[in-house]
Order: C-alpha cells, then sequence, then structure tokens
C-alpha cells in the first residue's frame, strides 16, 4: 500500500469519525463492491441452503452461513482496499485475484472462529489479508495497533451484532403479524430453554436460512468498510500518512522551483567571502538584540499590592461559588438523609409484626372466567354427563361443564388457591401442569376465542380423561 496513491483524504480523525469514513468509501464504490461480494456470496450460500436441506438439516444452514464470514470479509476487503489505493477493480479481477485474498490465513481463521471470537475481527482483518502477518509477528503488530483503539472495533462489532439482530427481529415480526394465529405452545416443546432452541432449529425454515443470509449479505460489507477505515486511521496515526503524502504532493507541485533553488545555492554559497560566524557574532552587539546582567539587590518581604488588589477585584465571583457549592452540598446531604430514611422505612414495613392481625383464611371464589364453581351446581358425574352433550352435538355446552368440573375440583377438594384474577396459565401453573389439564384449556381456548370447535370423538375422549385425572 502506497500513501501516496490513496484516493481519499487522509487527516487525523477520531476513531468514530473513522469508522464513518469507512461507510463514505462504501457509498462511493458500492458498485463494485456488492458485485465482487455477491459474486462469491450467493452461489455459496445457495450451494449451502440447497446441501442442508437434501440432508434433511435445514436448521444447520444459518449456522454455516455465520461461520463462513471470515470468507465474505476478505473479498470485500480485497475490493475497497484497491479501490481507496487508486485502483477499482470489477468482478472478474476480483475473482482472478483469489488466490491472494484466499490465501490470507482464511483457513486459520475458521478454524479459530468456532473456538474464539475475535470481537475486533473486522479492525484485524487488514493486519493478515494486506499486511501478510503471521503468527506471533500479527499478534504483535495487532497489539501495537490496537492501543488505545481495538475498543473501537469492539464496539463495532457489538453495534453491527445488535443491528442484525433488530433486523432479523423486525423481518421475524413482520411475517408473524402475517401468519394465522397459532397454539401458544410450539408441538415438541417441554416448556426449558433447550427444548425450545432444539424446537427452534427443527423448525427452521426455506424462508429463516434465506432471511438470514439475506441479511448477513446486506450488512457484512458495512462492518468490513467500518473496521478497515479504523485501520487506515490509526496507521496515519502510528506512521504519518497525511504529512508523506502532502510532502509528496508539494513536491510534485513545486518540482521545478525546488530543482532551480537546488542548483542556486552552491553559486551562493560560494559567492560569499565573509566568514558567517564573524557577522553574526557582529549583528547581535546591536543594542535591538538586548543583553544579559546579573544584578543583586536587597527587597523588603511585604506583599506585593497590586496583586492583592487583583485578588479582591475577584473576591465577589469566588464568594459566588463558594456560596453555590455550600448550597449544593447542603441539598447533597438532604438528598442523602432521605434516601436513609427512604430506606429504614421501608425497612421497617417488611419486618413482621407481632400484634398484627393473622391473614384471613382462603377462601374458594364463587366463579371463575364467568363459570360457577359451586359444587352443588354440577351434575354428580360430570364426565357422563358431557360426554351426553357431546353426543348430542352440543360440543361448547360440554367443554364448558368439563372445564367447570375441571376449576371446581381444584378449587374445593384439592385446595388450589386460585383468586378472580388469575389466568388460564396461572391456573395451569398453580395445579401443576398436568397433561390433561393443559390438554383442555386449550381446547377450551380455542372453542372460545377462536371459535375452533373441536370434533366430537375429541370432546368424548375428554370426558373419559376427566375420570381418570379427577378419580
Amino acid at each position: 500500500m502506497q500513501p501516496a496513491n490513496i484516493a481519499i483524504t487522509l487527516r487525523r480523525r477520531s476513531p468514530w469519525e473513522a469508522m464513518d469514513l469507512g461507510f463514505t468509501m462504501l457509498r462511493r464504490w458500492w458498485k463494485p463492491v456488492f458485485a465482487a461480494h455477491a459474486a462469491v456470496f450467493i452461489p455459496l450460500n445457495a450451494a449451502v441452503i440447497l446441501a442442508c436441506w437434501a440432508a434433511g438439516m435445514l436448521w444447520l444452514a444459518p449456522i454455516i452461513v455465520w461461520w463462513l464470514q471470515p470468507l465474505y470479509d476478505r473479498v470485500v476487503l480485497h475490493v475497497l482496499s484497491r479501490a481507496v489505493f487508486g485502483e477499482v477493480v470489477g468482478v472478474r479481477a476480483a475473482l482472478g485475484a483469489w488466490r491472494e485474498w484466499l490465501g490470507s490465513g482464511l483457513t486459520s481463521a475458521l478454524f479459530w472462529r468456532v473456538l474464539w471470537w475475535d470481537l475486533a475481527r473486522s479492525f484485524h482483518l487488514p493486519v493478515h489479508q494486506l499486511e501478510g502477518q503471521r503468527g506471533g509477528a500479527a499478534r504483535a503488530r495487532k497489539s501495537l495497533l490496537g492501543r488505545r483503539v481495538r475498543s473501537y472495533g469492539v464496539w463495532l462489532t457489538i453495534v453491527w451484532l445488535h443491528f442484525e439482530g433488530l433486523i432479523l427481529m423486525s423481518v421475524g415480526g413482520a411475517a408473524a403479524l402475517l401468519l394465522p394465529a397459532q397454539a401458544d405452545r410450539v408441538p415438541g416443546d417441554d416448556g426449558s430453554f433447550l427444548g425450545g432452541m432444539a424446537e427452534m432449529f427443527r423448525l427452521t425454515t426455506w424462508d429463516d436460512a434465506v432471511i438470514y443470509s439475506a441479511v448477513i449479505f446486506a450488512l457484512e460489507p458495512l462492518y468490513v468498510a467500518a473496521g478497515f477505515a479504523l485501520y487506515l486511521n490509526r496507521r496515519t496515526l502510528l506512521e504519518g500518512w497525511d504529512v508523506e503524502v502532502a510532502l509528496r504532493r508539494i513536491a510534485e507541485k513545486h518540482a521545478v522551483v525546488l530543482l532551480a533553488i537546488a542548483l542556486a545555492v552552491p553559486f551562493f554559497v560560494h559567492a560569499q567571502d565573509k566568514q558567517p560566524k564573524k557577522e553574526i557574532a557582529e549583528v547581535l552587539k546591536a543594542k535591538e538584540f538586548g543583553y544579559e546582567r546579573e544584578v543583586e539587590r536587597w527587597l523588603p518581604k511585604k506583599k506585593d499590592e497590586k496583586k492583592k488588589e487583583a485578588k479582591t477585584d475577584a473576591s465577589g465571583w469566588e464568594a459566588l461559588g463558594y456560596a453555590l457549592a455550600k448550597a449544593a452540598e447542603v441539598l447533597m446531604w438532604i438528598g442523602a438523609a432521605a434516601l436513609v430514611a427512604y430506606a429504614l422505612w421501608w425497612a421497617a414495613r417488611l419486618l413482621p409484626r407481632g400484634g398484627a392481625a393473622p391473614p384471613e383464611p382462603y377462601r374458594p371464589p364463587a366463579a371463575l372466567f364467568g363459570m360457577d364453581l359451586a359444587p352443588e351446581t354440577l351434575p354428580p358425574d360430570v364426565a357422563a354427563a358431557a360426554a351426553a352433550l357431546a353426543r348430542e352435538g352440543r360440543l361448547r355446552e360440554a367443554l364448558s361443564l368439563l372445564y367447570r368440573g375441571a376449576l371446581s375440583e381444584l378449587v374445593h377438594k384439592r385446595g388450589v388457591r386460585l383468586l378472580a384474577s388469575h389466568t388460564e396459565g396461572d391456573v395451569l401453573h398453580l395445579s401443576g401442569n398436568p397433561d390433561f389439564l393443559r390438554t383442555l384449556v386449550d381446547a377450551w381456548r380455542a372453542c372460545a376465542y377462536a371459535q375452533r370447535i373441536p370434533p366430537a370423538a375429541d370432546v368424548e375422549r375428554l370426558a373419559s380423561d376427566y375420570r381418570a385425572a379427577f378419580a
């Protein structure tokens, strides 16, 4: 890389301004950058998605797309670095130079990506790809460049990851709004984190793989450009690229004048027959240049009156500042005392009180979700009555009777403390989430809220399971 051929204005920038320069560079050369990026990214990701689909492991496609990010970064940096230094390459030239950007430590980058994640990856990439550093030399070089700057590269990665996640969640949310209503629980999800993650991977679709690939395709060049600009700015600060470029341009602009001066200097030197040191000494004897003389004299130990007067002139401002400081100190102490008093009051409220009245005994609610739970309002055999209603085609009434009977059993016989403020989810949680009750609640919610009435056979099966669950 020759700084004299650079196509951007080199000057000392703050790290955030340098990253903004990277976005500007990408806006200027976005066509060759994205063209080469697409020539590598699209065929490779299409092959990955098709291979995972053929193997029945479509969930693996987004993981491989993420793992291959160092490969996409290298083709983007290859095109962008040459454009910055005055050589805009096309797709054919970029693909023809594949040995340059594939042989720049890609294998080790892919290997270590699984074991260790470089949080300043885009900032460190030019060290491997453009400088060709390896091993200990690369670590020393990255340590030198990263002094006072690596944290900005890390924050660039963190912001980029959050932006990527935000886009993915936005697209997922938009897709969820367009899909029909589904059950609250994914089939096969046991409620645990690992179970939910496993089920999410199992349900990965073509849309998920393609959307993730599209987000990586759009954001990866921005991430690489910002890290490359941060790298260029750091080298400018360390190696004085801006000074070198300015001197080269001055030399190119005034080459004729500098050549004439260089040729004329010897003639002027030979034309002088005076002695330079003697002439300088004569000139310095003039009174305009002054002189030095050491003088000793006695001075009284008295304070300078002028300084005292100058000090008294600012006494008003000092008094005002002192008063404001004292007022702020008083307010601070008042606020601290108020916080301490509030903390003590709150702690006193939490302490047990001996004279406090015992809590009232639990009284089962007379009705829950608009249903009467009194045992006397239910038939003697709830399961038989519900099965009879199902055979008559009165499926909604049969489900309502089963649900009402289950709530009454929980409240009056099993001691489950249900309140009028609880929801169906609270009922499942407080009752231990039994399988029968979860199935019954899902069927009732689908019937009551979504108007999806289950078949008569399902209702009769629920009536039979009711007898076994509450025997």
